[in-house]
């Protein structure tokens, strides 16, 4: 395991005691479990991303999407434990025509 230096203003570092301290956990503990932590989110965030854009590109390709309307209505039918049919995809000409 490596060593790496933080540089922590004194208020912060104080937070980082106390809370550690309040959680039985070393400050060490608390800071590798905060970084740990926000690691995993960052990589999900950016895993988000990128497939996010993944779809996005596809959709520009094919020209193909689903209408929010019927994703709604669909997921608000889930939610209510209704059956509902999974919306389809259709052209986004198509959508945009419906909604215009």
């Amino acid at each position: 395991m490596s060593t790496t230096t933080l540089r922590l203003d004194s208020p912060l570092r104080q937070r980082i005691l106390d809370l550690a301290q309040a959680t039985g956990q070393s400050a060490h503990s608390f800071m590798v479990d905060a970084l740990t932590q926000k690691t995993e989110e960052a990589e999900w965030t950016l895993a988000l991303q990128r497939e996010a854009a993944q779809r996005d590109a596809d959709m520009q390709a094919t020209q193909l999407g689903l209408d929010w309307h019927d994703v709604r209505a669909w997921a608000l039918a889930r939610a209510a434990k209704k059956p509902a049919r999974a919306p389809v995809r259709k052209s986004l000409e198509r959508i945009k025509a419906a909604r215009a």
